[in-house]
């Protein structure tokens, strides 16, 4: 009779657990009959078990071993619930994810910790059972609750458009996405997140973008110069500049395209940056005029200039470059940087290898590897840049009083400036020569210069200015670069003396979701629960068996 109820109680079980398996409804009728017949069954055998051994001596008997050793699992069953409870409390993982969704960017971490006021992030889901919902639900949750190891400020609600619409309509939000919708929110400030696509999620760079741009108070105004053939930020081709300014809107500056008139020239006052982005024609003294008034009350500026462009020059001869190398101390190279090892610096940019040059003996503690480790812009720069031509642009050999130019971007030693760039725009071949420059070159500095009084006593601010000898970083191609459009941003946000934004910024790659059906997922979870316990049983009794046979 025991054996019997011992058999039909583990063959219950096995039953229950492969219909629960796969039908995935524990209170099915085909589910509870198994289960109830396993507990009768277990009561069954326990009963028998204690009359079995009534007449024996304690700890003594087959039953009482048994008795023993179903007491002895569930107490090993209730330690290992135990562990798991405590594992499950100790918050350690390791990202083994293609799209590094366990790991937040170093910008997202920065702009988290430095946060001091409370951010409201309410998140609209629609609660139904469609598949890319639950998946926008559960990938934005779980990254905000990453975000939320950072900072007690991040208040996060989930809640149901349909049920909560006041809700809604209080944030004054008119449009959603039926795949979810977020909201994130600070005091008079807001930005509303619209989930999309084949795979939605809460981008973390859009969600980054949101935070920033709650928690200024005020929005940059960054002005793009026209009149000269510039990169515009208008232009959605591959070598226009649009996406510079979805960057910088993104990150809440206001991109605005700008003139300066010959018969009035200014810049405009509220303007914060300005760009000069590879003008193919020199500059006219009125508008150098108008840049230099600018820049002696404090003015940001933001000079690109590629070699391949033949500056036309006025009557009196070219201005923009002696102007910035007599008043501010930049001299900009008429040269392009060349190499011959073509294969080895392939190699080299597909790298991020940052070590500092081996064999240089002067100043090569100042850098890691191709920038700068101490000025804010490259500091800790982690990533490569992609250069597709560039000039040098260093200090000159006399910087003004008041003005302090430091060296930001620099090529690798293998490298020459080669003088001759006509030639090399037509034949595209270059020579190196005994009198030509060796590498190291620099390739884009940073200047600060001490300005006059504020008008009405205030605190005088200092004129900032960063030159690139290479527009191209800027093109829609080259954001597509990490390395070029982490720089680029980065230096807008030291222009602005916003250096709290400088830091590698997260992207927005990710691996697409892997969908099931319902009889794959039954299939999945039958086979790694149930199936590989089943066999390791199966094993088990039939070695037993076969020992008993052969005794």
């Amino acid at each position: 009779m025991r054996r019997v109820a011992a058999i039909t109680a583990w063959v219950a079980l096995a039953a229950a657990l492969n219909l629960l398996a796969w039908m995935q409804d524990p209170f099915s009728i085909w589910v509870l009959i198994p289960l109830l017949l396993f507990i009768a069954a277990g009561v069954a055998w326990f009963v028998t078990a204690l009359r079995a051994s009534a007449g024996r001596a304690m700890l003594q008997g087959r039953a009482v071993g048994g008795i023993n050793a179903v007491l002895s699992s569930a107490l090993f069953l209730g330690i290992c619930m135990v562990l798991y409870a405590l594992a499950s409390a100790w918050d350690v993982s390791w990202d083994l994810t293609r799209e590094g969704r366990r790991q937040l960017a170093p910008q997202t971490v920065q702009v988290l910790q430095g946060m001091t006021r409370e951010v409201n992030v309410t998140c609209f889901f629609i609660n139904v059972h469609d598949e890319l919902v639950l998946i926008a639900r559960d990938k934005t949750m779980r990254f905000l609750e990453q975000c939320r190891k950072y900072t007690d400020l991040l208040k996060v609600e989930l809640l149901d458009p349909h049920i909560d619409r006041p809700r809604l309509d209080a944030l004054n939000v008119t449009h959603t996405s039926p795949q979810g919708t977020v909201v994130v929110s600070a005091g008079a400030r807001q930005r509303v997140i619209t989930l999309s696509g084949g795979s939605p999620r809460l981008e973390e760079r859009d969600f980054t973008n949101a935070l920033i741009n709650v928690l200024r108070d005020a929005e940059p105004k960054v002005c793009f110069l026209t009149g000269h053939n510039e990169r515009d930020i208008l232009d959605e081709s591959a070598g226009g500049a649009s996406m510079l300014g979805n960057l910088l809107a993104g990150e809440s500056y206001r991109p605005e395209r700008i003139a300066i008139k010959i018969t009035d020239p200014e810049v405009p006052h509220d303007c914060n940056v300005l760009v000069i982005n590879n003008p193919s024609g020199d500059l006219h003294p009125q508008e150098l005029f108008a840049i230099e008034e600018y820049l002696r009350h404090g003015g940001r500026m933001f000079l690109l200039l590629d070699p391949w462009r033949s500056v036309r020059q006025t009557p009196g001869g070219e201005v923009l470059r002696p102007w910035l190398e007599e008043r501010y101390g930049i001299r900009i190279g008429s040269d392009i940087v060349v190499t011959d090892r073509y294969e080895k610096m392939w190699e080299e940019e597909l790298t991020t290898d940052n070590v500092p040059f081996q064999h240089l003996d002067e100043g090569f503690m100042e850098y890691r590897g191709a920038f700068n480790a101490e000025h804010p812009v490259t500091r800790g720069f982690a990533q490569s840049m992609v250069l597709q031509a560039a000039r040098t642009v260093r200090p000159a050999e006399k910087v003004p009083d008041g003005v302090i130019v430091t060296p930001l971007l620099r090529s690798k030693p293998y490298y020459w400036a080669e003088r001759d760039v006509a030639r090399f725009a037509q034949t595209g071949q270059a020579q190196r020569n005994e009198g030509d420059e060796p590498g190291p070159l620099p390739l884009a500095v940073a200047a600060v210069a001490r300005c006059d009084a504020v008008p009405g006593g205030g605190r005088p601010r200092e004129a900032r200015i960063i030159v690139v000898g290479d527009s191209d970083i800027t093109s829609n191609n080259g954001l597509a670069v990490p390395g070029n459009f982490n720089f680029v941003l980065n230096a807008f946000a030291w222009l602005t003396e916003h250096e709290e934004l400088i830091a590698i910024r997260p992207t927005g790659k990710e691996t697409p979701p892997l969908f099931l059906s319902p009889m794959q997922k039954r299939a999945v979870t039958w086979i790694s629960v149930l199936l590989t316990a089943q066999l390791v049983a199966a094993a088990g009794l039939t070695m037993r068996w076969l020992r008993r046979k052969h005794q």
